[in-house]
């Protein structure tokens, strides 16, 4: 499955201790899925090392400070969703195909 939606919600959460996002898509067809962003795309728009520093034990508190950052990032923004291993996975698209509207 390799189809086109649209991020309508999205969340950090934290998994074994792992900051993971997931996010409420709208698909193309009309369908709703669940999808997480994967790594490579999570710290294109929270880098790691501006967040959390060289700790590697980030506390929970910090998933409010990134709340917001991300629902402003992605909320509303394109995506291409595929599937891996049982999981949903959604990502930028390629900004060969972004347009800027003037």
């Amino acid at each position: 499955m390799k189809t086109k939606g649209r991020i309508d919600e999205i969340h950090p959460i934290l998994i074994n201790g792992q900051l993971k996002v997931i996010a409420r898509i709208s698909m193309d067809n009309g369908e709703i899925l669940k999808a997480y962003l994967p790594d490579r795309e999570v710290s294109a728009i929270l880098p790691k090392s501006i967040l959390a520093g060289k700790e590697k034990a980030v506390p929970q508190e910090l998933l409010e400070t990134i709340d917001p950052m991300i629902k402003k990032m992605a909320a509303g923004r394109p995506v291409r969703v595929w599937s891996y291993q049982d999981n949903n996975y959604a990502s930028f698209l390629s900004w060969r195909s972004v347009r800027f509207l003037s």
